[in-house]
C-alpha cells in the first residue's frame, strides 16, 4: 500500500512538473500578432466632373423669341425646346422670349407687367446682363403679313444690337417657324431675309426647315403652339443644325 502511494506520489510530481515546464515554455514564446492592414488615412473628397447636361454656373446661351422660345404648352420647363438645346450644351438657360413678339411686333399691353413685352431688338438689351457665351434667336413668324422691308431691317438691327451686346458670343440665327398649318408666302419671303441679314452680320443661320408643319400630332390640340413632342422635335432640329454648322 506504502509502494502504492509513494509511486502515485511520484506520478503526480512528474505531471505538475511537465504542467509547470510547458507554461513557462508559452510564456516565452512571443504571440502571432495580427497582419498589418493597409494604412488608414483620410480619403480624400471626391471632386464631382459635371456631366455634358449639367449646366456651367458661369457661361450661359441666351434664347429670344416668342411664345414657341418661351415655351407655351411645354408641361414643364425641362421639356421646352430651349432647355433641352441649353442641358445638350452644356450651358445655363437663360429665356428671353416673349409671346406675340417678333423682330418687328410688341406683344400686347400689360404683357410684360404693366407694359408691352418688347420686340427682339428691345429684349437684346438684356442680353448683356446674362454674359453669354452662346445666343439662339428664333421666330420671325409674328411678324407675318408686315412690310418685308421693314422687318428686314428690324431684322439686321437686332443682330447689330446682339452683337455689340455680346461681341464673344456664337449667335445662331434660326429660319422663322410656323405651326401646322401651309407655310405662307410672306413668311418664305421673311426667311430669306433672315437668312441674308444673318450672313451680312456674319453670324450663324441655322435652317431648320419647318419642323411642326402638317403634323398635328406634336401640336396642343386646338391650338398653335407645340406639346412635349412638338419641343422634342425643335430641339432635336436646332442641335442638328448646330451640329452640321460646326
Amino acid at each position: 500500500m506504502n509502494d502504492r502511494l509513494e509511486n502515485g506520489a511520484l506520478a503526480a510530481l512528474l505531471v505538475l512538473t511537465l504542467i509547470l515546464v510547458g507554461f513557462s515554455l508559452r510564456s516565452r514564446t512571443p504571440e502571432a500578432s495580427a497582419p498589418a492592414g493597409p494604412a488608414t488615412s483620410a480619403s480624400p473628397t471626391a471632386t464631382a466632373t459635371p456631366s455634358p447636361s449639367t449646366p456651367s454656373t458661369s457661361e450661359s446661351v441666351v434664347f429670344l423669341g416668342d411664345s414657341v422660345a418661351e415655351g407655351k404648352s411645354a408641361t414643364a420647363p425641362a421639356k421646352r425646346w430651349t432647355s433641352i438645346v441649353a442641358a445638350g450644351l452644356g450651358l445655363k438657360e437663360v429665356n428671353l422670349g416673349h409671346a406675340r413678339t417678333g423682330y418687328l411686333r410688341k406683344g400686347p399691353e400689360g404683357s410684360c407687367g404693366q407694359t408691352a413685352c418688347p420686340n427682339f431688338e428691345g429684349v437684346a438689351a438684356e442680353v448683356a446682363k446674362a454674359n453669354p457665351k452662346t445666343i439662339v434667336v428664333t421666330g420671325g413668324g409674328n411678324d407675318s403679313g408686315l412690310p418685308v422691308a421693314e422687318f428686314a431691317q428690324a431684322v439686321s438691327a437686332t443682330l447689330a444690337d446682339l452683337r455689340k451686346a455680346a461681341p464673344g458670343a456664337t449667335i445662331y440665327v434660326v429660319n422663322p417657324w410656323w405651326d401646322l398649318r401651309p407655310v405662307p408666302a410672306s413668311l418664305t419671303a421673311q426667311t430669306s431675309e433672315v437668312e441674308t441679314a444673318a450672313k451680312k452680320a456674319e453670324v450663324v443661320y441655322l435652317d431648320t426647315r419647318q419642323p411642326l408643319v402638317d403634323k398635328p400630332d406634336l401640336m396642343v390640340a386646338g391650338g398653335t403652339n407645340p406639346n412635349d413632342a412638338g419641343h422634342a422635335a425643335l430641339a432635336k432640329a436646332v442641335a442638328d443644325a448646330i451640329a452640321q454648322s460646326g
